[in-house]
């Protein structure tokens, strides 16, 4: 019974629509009267019962809904019992805190406590928002409080917090990558909010927890230099990671918010909280001196309360790094937490993403301290920048087998290379080069595959923020000219010196690079980067010649060509085009030489070994997208060879190779089928002049794709019938091949309609690819039509399958014009309806 009542007084705090929202039956002092007295009984029944781990789901149910549709209303209800209604709401959204914190602790399958916990975060989230005025905070703020301290005690260790230990996901960072950060990241970004509107409070704690475990960490560092650790001393250690961890998550999403899609900014709260130190305590000369001393771990500077607390919490992280970096010098990098470091890394990346070098304008009012500290031209910001990408490099030649550290490792360095107002400064400091120069010592398959591209992917995006055209050229030089001369190295030595590891992981490695560098190109810089990697290219096909029994090397030059297509040739003009097209094609020509007879057997009938030809028809696809998106200069009439070309070429070579059993994987035939629609839609005239063998392929596999393949190829093959058929319509096609392969679509398209083996959801989709071939046939489906009624043993049964066909297409024009098309869809509706009733076919 407590399930259904639960149920019940969810629904009753869900009501709207005709029910509560019709002005002229339900005044607004009624809605209010209603909340009200709803309300009473609920903190009646929340304090005279012991609420369940089942039952807390419900109990939090109640409370999202109520603020998701009644959240004017709260805001009106008289102000004790807004207090009453908080107080309780606040306890509840502690208890579950709690609750959910034990469930944590014991690896419960079941997160009761969890779920309810992300309801009320979901309700307060929204009581923030409609509170957020400054006359509002004030009622908020006890409640603020009390869940941003129970948030922080259950992620703490005792004698601080009340997190209880849990081994169960010890050393699982590497196969479970981000887990805190994206399984509570809902939760996070509430706790955000909530530490946010009292930053007075959130932020003291914040530093204070910081700089209490630093100071911990130091004194277990220099006695693991003495002594090893005892058990109690291991577990200390990593109770104190594991407190570093989640005061460094709590702390990005206070300092900052989340800005997928959109311009990474200091929050509000945290500006004008700032411009309220600044008038009160703090001061820039002392927030300066505490940012320059984040390299000395043996005191703390003197001027540490004048500081500002964003540059306080900041100068902790960096001295974080510090004194990793000094555990690896002592040979002690390998006992710090891998999980710490990464979130280290987030935390910078969020924190440089909006306070570093900050765009003033954006802003109604700035504080003088943070952008005194960390503005433009300013030498704290240049401090900064040598900091961090002295700090990337140290994890690459510390941590590199550590992959997840270095993923988001080069994430730090990708994303904020890529602002320009930032990449402009880093371009000019002694870290980048350094970084560079250290990049060339490196040894092939000294870093993972994915860190060698994202490294040069960020030299490369560094270098767009220079004007000067020679100043950028001699820039990407000296990026590009060591990859190019060991290039032109490998490529004079005897092809039986690729059979050897060490030259295979030369060109892996190479391979890396040219990929990371084709996926940094940007239009102020395709153009270098193009004539950089021309002459490369143009060697490939000879290179996949040699080494076709190597398959990561295949897929390299396979994704090599893919990210080049896919970044470069919407601004390539007419020659440069002509020269990858030339190229790309050579290669899978090459590709589908070697590759013939090994994918029709049995053995290579492997998900993994398909990746390549995956890779093929995303290069066919991004070339394709030449003629949808050109943004190159030149004259069109300089143009012979269209990018439509030389997929339908390139597909020449694939289409022999796509066999049923490889079409029965769903990633690859999703992309096959994906590009021949395109192909399609964009240039059917191109599909009709195919010669006939290529042509016979190309409809056998839409005639697949009807039948086996599931919904979403079924769909993409009747787009194809219907597009084809129009356009051989209204073009009145005079191609015998053509007519001949269109043609018994129109009797398979029925056959598949009438006998229910089609997918409901489709028929509407069908009835316009069935109405398109009409068109084009329509003798022939009245042939059709006759013979089905012929077939019919009852005459009664033949009778009514006649006049159900005449409805059909009474009043129906023939014509492939929208309206005439509609009007036959909804026919078809109805036609399938009522012959479905009657009709059994065999």
């Amino acid at each position: 019974m407590a399930h259904h009542a639960l149920s019940s007084l969810v629904q009753l705090a869900s009501l709207s629509g005709g029910v509560l929202m019709r002005k002229k039956t339900i005044s607004d002092e009624d809605r209010l009267k209603y909340l009200t007295v709803y309300l009473e009984n609920f903190s009646k029944l929340i304090s005279n019962i012991t609420i369940k781990n089942k039952e807390s789901l419900g109990i939090s149910n109640i409370v999202r809904k109520l603020s998701l549709f009644f959240i004017s209303d709260i805001t009106k209800i008289n102000q004790q019992a807004q207090v009453t209604f908080f107080d309780e709401i606040t306890l509840l959204t502690c208890n579950f805190c709690e609750g959910a914190a034990i469930e944590e602790s014991n690896s419960d399958d079941n997160k009761y406590y969890n779920d309810s916990l992300n309801n009320m975060l979901e309700a307060w989230s929204t009581l923030l928002l409609e509170y957020g005025k400054e006359q509002s905070k004030k009622l908020m703020r006890e409640h603020c409080i009390s869940i941003f301290n129970k948030y922080l005690q259950c992620h703490l260790a005792p004698p601080d917090g009340v997190r209880q230990a849990n081994d169960s996901d010890v050393e699982e960072i590497e196969d479970n990558e981000d887990n805190d950060r994206t399984k509570y990241k809902e939760q996070l970004q509430t706790i955000g909010m909530l530490g946010r509107t009292v930053p007075d409070h959130s932020l003291p704690i914040l530093y204070k927890l910081l700089e209490s475990r630093m100071e911990k960490l130091k004194i277990q560092l220099q006695t693991m230099q003495k002594h090893p650790l005892t058990l109690n001393e291991a577990a200390q250690l990593s109770d104190m990671f594991e407190d570093i961890h989640w005061t460094l998550l709590i702390c990005g999403h206070v300092l900052c918010m989340d800005s997928d899609g959109e311009t990474p900014m200091i929050p509000n709260e945290i500006m004008q909280f700032s411009l309220e130190q600044f008038n009160k305590q703090s001061n820039l000369d002392a927030s300066l001196r505490t940012l320059a001393s984040v390299r000395d771990l043996n005191t703390m500077p003197e001027c540490l309360e004048q500081c500002d607390y964003v540059i306080r919490i900041f100068s902790d992280v960096l001295r974080l790094c510090t004194i990793e970096d000094s555990a690896a010098q002592v040979q002690l990098g390998h006992f710090m937490s891998p999980e710490v470091s990464c979130s280290i890394m987030w935390m910078l990346k969020r924190w440089c993403l909006s306070y570093l070098i900050p765009v003033e304008n954006y802003y109604l009012e700035v504080s003088p301290i943070l952008v005194g500290a960390v503005g433009k031209d300013t030498e704290g910001a240049n401090f900064v920048l040598n900091f961090i990408l002295s700090k990337i490099q140290s994890n690459i030649c510390n941590f590199h087998s550590e992959p997840v550290l270095l993923r988001d490792t080069v994430n730090l360095f990708a994303d904020i290379v890529c602002v320009k107002q930032k990449s402009r400064y880093i371009i000019k400091t002694e870290g980048l080069w350094n970084l560079i120069n250290m990049q060339k010592e490196l040894k092939p398959g000294h870093l993972p595959p994915e860190i060698r591209r994202g490294l040069y992917k960020g030299f490369v995006l560094s270098g767009t923020s220079l004007q000067d055209p020679d100043e950028k050229l001699k820039f990407y030089e000296q990026i590009l000219k060591p990859v190019q001369i060991r290039f032109e190295a490998l490529s004079k030595a005897n092809n039986s010196a690729f059979h050897h590891e060490a030259a295979q992981n030369e060109v892996i490695d190479l391979l890396e690079c040219l990929i990371g560098i084709a996926k940094g190109a940007l239009m102020s810089s395709f153009q270098i980067i193009f004539n950089f990697l021309a002459p490369i290219l143009s060697d490939m096909a000879q290179l996949l010649g040699i080494c076709h029994n190597y398959q990561v090397i295949v897929q390299l030059i396979l994704e090599l060509f893919g990210q080049v297509a896919k970044n470069m040739l919407c601004y390539l003009n007419f020659m440069n085009s002509k020269q990858l097209y030339d190229s790309s094609l050579a290669v899978v020509r090459m590709y589908a030489k070697w590759n013939k007879n090994r994918l029709s057997t049995e053995s290579f009938a492997e998900e993994t070994s398909l990746q390549d030809l995956a890779l093929v028809l995303d290069l066919l696809t991004f070339i394709l997208s030449k003629d949808c998106l050109d943004l190159s200069t030149g004259s069109p009439e300089e143009i012979t060879v269209t990018a439509s070309d030389v997929s339908l070429f390139g597909l020449s070579f694939i289409m022999p190779l796509m066999t049923m059993d490889l079409l029965k994987y769903p990633s690859l035939c999703s992309q096959y089928y994906r590009l021949v629609v395109l192909i399609n839609d964009l240039f059917p005239e191109k599909i009709c002049a195919l010669p006939g063998e290529l042509l016979n392929s190309l409809f056998y596999s839409i005639k697949l794709g009807l039948t086996n393949f599931g919904s979403e190829i079924t769909q993409a093959s009747l787009d194809f019938i219907h597009g084809m058929g129009c356009y051989v319509y209204k073009h009145q096609v005079n191609n015998d091949a053509m007519h001949f392969m269109l043609k018994p679509y129109l009797k398979l398209l029925l056959d598949l309609t009438l006998t229910h083996q089609m997918n409901s959801d489709l028929i509407s989709t069908a009835s316009v690819s069935i109405y398109a071939l009409i068109c084009c046939f329509r003798q022939e489906f009245n042939e059709l039509v006759k013979t089905l009624v012929q077939a019919q043993q009852d005459p009664l049964t033949a009778d009514r399958l006649s006049a159900a066909f005449d409805t059909l297409i009474c009043g129906v024009e023939f014509n492939c014009e929208r309206q005439s098309k509609l009007k036959f869809r909804n026919n078809f509706d109805r036609f399938i309806a009522t012959v479905h009733g009657f009709l059994l076919m065999k």
